[in-house]
């Protein structure tokens, strides 16, 4: 009647800051974004498909993104990671602020065959918690709670990072619920919880009643799947002229935006890009 999915993603999250280079603020968006992306991939049923989710505000972070795949991979980036804001009043990090108010919560996913599924709902606070909520809320329509947090160390790096989605299955009892909800709420500073070593067993049986029947854990580890053959298929999707002007300007390097590698491509390159679409 009721069901749980809980996730620490503090080492997937900390590689993204130090992929981005990202500033506290930015690393806490990308964090939160990527335990949301790592809750929702606990329902991908086959080991192809991909879960996108995005939040783009009117905020100086301007587009996050995270994804996973069904195998526990997740990468995340972030528009601007170098900016710098205040702690809010309460001394948490101000995402909010960050992220924005005005723009949208996307969620994308992709399944075995490559098609496209979209849900799409307005952004409420840009605490990214309180969006994917307000998505639970609108596409599934099923009683939920959410919590997220991000807790970035005294040397600015992310020592905690995860989140709990708790949600009542159609024909759930009120007083269940009620209760449920109840004992959701005293579930507070969950990543100052995981950095202090507690389990994510723990976490689920704070607010779930018992009897509980546990799925098998599975592993949440960063991972970028870009690589040179996929880059290179892209660039011989470009116009002739395209080609020409990079030939020109002496070859190409393109950056991954989720992990920065740079690939190179020499003139060399392009030109057999160019030989094998005449070819076709």
């Amino acid at each position: 009647m009721l069901r749980a999915v809980a996730v620490s993603t503090t080492a997937a999250a900390r590689e993204a800051q130090l992929a981005h280079r990202a500033w506290p603020v930015a690393a806490a968006a990308m964090g939160r974004l990527m335990s949301t992306a790592a809750i929702l991939g606990a329902d991908m049923k086959d080991d192809e498909g991909r879960i996108t989710v995005e939040a783009n505000g009117d905020g100086p972070l301007g587009r996050v993104v995270a994804e996973a795949r069904a195998m526990g991979e997740l990468r995340a980036r972030v528009q601007h990671p170098d900016i710098d804001l205040p702690l809010r009043s309460d001394g948490k990090l101000a995402v909010g602020q960050a992220v924005g108010v005005e723009g949208f919560f996307r969620v994308m996913r992709q399944d075995a065959q490559g098609g496209w599924y979209q849900g799409q709902v307005e952004l409420q606070t840009g605490e990214i918690g309180d969006d994917f909520l307000h998505y639970l809320t609108q596409s599934e329509q099923l009683p939920s709670a959410v919590s997220l947090g991000v807790l970035v160390g005294q040397e600015g790096l992310v020592i905690g990072s995860g989140g709990v989605m708790v949600q009542a299955l159609p024909g759930c009892p009120r007083d269940l619920v009620d209760g449920t909800a109840a004992r959701f709420g005293e579930l507070t500073q969950i990543s100052r919880r995981l950095a202090d070593g507690e389990t994510l067993e723990n976490l689920i049986r704070m607010v779930l009643p018992e009897p509980v029947r546990w799925h098998p854990q599975e592993s949440l580890q960063w991972s970028c799947w870009c690589d040179r053959d996929r880059i290179a298929d892209m660039l011989r999707t470009l116009p002739d002229a395209d080609l020409k002007d990079l030939i020109s300007d002496g070859g190409a390097e393109v950056t991954c935006h989720f992990c920065r590698t740079a690939y190179q491509f020499s003139v060399s390159d392009i030109e057999s890009f160019r030989e094998s679409r005449a070819d076709l």
